[in-house]
């Protein structure tokens, strides 16, 4: 696999909304002509979403059903075994219908917005996340978002995931919250690591991808650390955000992320099986 990839189409797109979410909370300054050193334009989520077919109705088909309808599949967890929000394997194991008033139990809020609606933490312990930052956590099905109430119907997400926007931290502290993240999250066997620098913007993002453990509903995690310095009036605004994943193999598929499907065997998104 080489050195230079570009990060995962939802790690991506996480860590835009993130960006779009803070940036939108704060004060901004008067308006201008854009400034092309800020790569984060309003509608850079919509122009990727409508390349990669990301609506929640479209793509590949969901996975529906509780676990008790899908017979090769070991039974749901109890909800009072999680409690912790960084183990997404386990409550992406769990019940669709169980799903949301678990992440209530565990201090999170569902909030809608633009590009997608996620659960932000209210009063959830997250001691892995820096100190001013917001944490989140969202979930998708078909390579977009899927809400409280399509899980209640017993629509079950395809892939799990915790995006964390913090200040802007150097290579050092971001590697150190990174392992703090996947152990916590209990994730490992790690599969590959890339890293993408861009010296015209000031950017650095660091992907590492790997093997969920054996017996889990998800197959594959991808973590990435996406590192932004913004200049001039736009300082204040840097940030480091980190995109916690985990998929299952429909998850991988409709992602159509080559990087994730290489690590399943699929060298080529047009051999993909059908969902």
């Amino acid at each position: 696999m080489p050195n230079q990839r570009r990060p995962t189409t939802i790690a991506r797109c996480a860590a835009i909304a993130l960006a779009c979410t803070a940036i939108a909370g704060c004060a901004a300054p008067s308006q201008g002509p854009a400034d092309e050193s800020i790569p984060f334009p309003t509608d850079a989520f919509d122009e990727e979403a409508h390349d990669q077919g990301l609506d929640a109705g479209k793509g590949l088909p969901a996975s529906q059903g509780t676990c008790d309808e899908a017979p090769a599949a070991e039974p749901c967890p109890d909800p009072a075994s999680v409690g912790s929000s960084y183990d997404l394997e386990a409550i992406l194991s769990l019940d669709p219908a169980q799903i949301p008033s678990t992440l209530e139990g565990l201090g999170f809020k569902h909030e809608r917005g633009v590009p997608t609606g996620a659960w932000e933490s209210v009063s959830a312990e997250t001691p892995c996340s820096p100190a001013g930052s917001t944490t989140r956590l969202f979930f998708t099905v078909g390579g977009g978002e899927t809400s409280p109430e399509l899980m209640l119907e017993g629509r079950r997400p395809q892939a799990a995931g915790m995006g964390i926007m913090a200040p802007l931290a150097g290579e050092d502290e971001a590697e150190a919250v990174c392992a703090s993240l996947l152990e916590a999250a209990g994730l490992e066997d790690e599969l590959s690591r890339t890293v993408e620098e861009n010296h015209r913007f000031d950017r650095r993002i660091v992907t590492r991808i790997g093997n969920c453990p054996a017996g889990s509903t998800g197959i594959l995690w991808c973590l990435s650390a996406w590192s932004q310095q913004m200049q001039g009036e736009s300082a204040a605004y840097s940030f480091t955000s980190y995109t916690l994943t985990v998929y299952t193999r429909e998850g991988v598929l409709a992602s159509q992320d080559q990087s994730l499907l290489e690590a399943i065997g699929i060298f080529d998104a047009t051999d993909a099986p059908p969902s």
